[in-house]
């Protein structure tokens, strides 16, 4: 499947990859200034967001790989938040030599145990979905997702998106998912060896600050940031201290030229 994509610039590529209560658009802003720092910036839709549909058998990290092909890119920076960065993960894993470095932000570890309070998140979320409610389904989304005195535009920008996706899902029907490569080989993760940047809200759920300390662990070239006053989604909440990171690491492990 190809995705849908924003593609700007020119320079080493860097694949954004979105949230899961997110689609392509939560890059937006992060489009201009990274090209202009001299990167090409592929921003894409995951399977069932955005402008991609859900297809019957969901593997979003075949799609990333064959949407790198038709685009030319042989290589790439993969940068995905939550969601976005299992993708992320999964290609690493089964294209090691396409996945140039990583920066993960809020990525779930393989094997999650989930805490209460994300039990919680997902049962309200699946049990609002499931009953044909999606007003409340996207306000359990929410509650969930967005820090308790997130803007009102920044909340309104996550449920626009993200009933976008209830929609789709609504719309397609049963769907399977591929066997996600990390969970099937559990010594996978040790044999990523591309530089990582692996980063997590201070005010993120437990879950993923500890996901991103094991991450930092168990990735053989991996170092760990906080964005204190952040949550789940750093790029929407802190976008300029998540770009500073970012451009930051993305100069020492693939420099643009000039």
């Amino acid at each position: 499947m190809i995705l849908p994509t924003d593609d700007v610039g020119s320079g080493p590529c860097v694949v954004l990859l979105h949230a899961g209560v997110t689609d392509r658009r939560m890059w937006d802003e992060h489009l201009a200034p990274v090209s202009a720092a001299g990167y090409r910036v592929v921003a894409m839709d995951l399977p069932g967001f955005g402008e991609a549909a859900l297809p019957r058998l969901l593997e979003p990290w075949c799609d990333v790989l064959a949407t790198m092909d038709a685009l030319g890119v042989e290589g790439a920076v993969l940068v995905g938040n939550s969601f976005g960065g299992a993708v992320a993960l999964s290609a690493a894993v089964v294209s090691p030599e396409r996945v140039t470095a990583l920066v993960l932000v809020s990525a779930p570890p393989p094997h999650l145990e989930p805490s209460a309070q994300l039990r919680e998140a997902w049962e309200a979320e699946s049990d609002a979905f499931t009953r044909g409610d999606i007003g409340a389904a996207v306000d359990a989304v929410l509650d969930a997702w967005t820090l308790a005195d997130a803007p009102a535009a920044l909340r309104e920008r996550v449920a626009a998106t993200q009933r976008r996706a209830f929609e789709l899902a609504s719309a397609a029907g049963e769907t399977a998912e591929a066997p996600d490569p990390l969970e099937a080989d559990p010594d996978a993760l040790g044999r990523i060896t591309c530089p990582a940047l692996v980063i997590a809200g201070g005010l993120e759920m437990s879950d993923f600050r500890d996901g991103a300390e094991f991450f930092a662990r168990e990735l053989a070239n991996a170092r760990r940031a906080v964005i204190a006053e952040a949550g789940h989604l750093a790029p929407l909440e802190q976008p300029e201290r998540f770009r500073e990171l970012l451009l930051g690491f993305l100069a020492e492990v693939a420099p643009a030229a000039g």
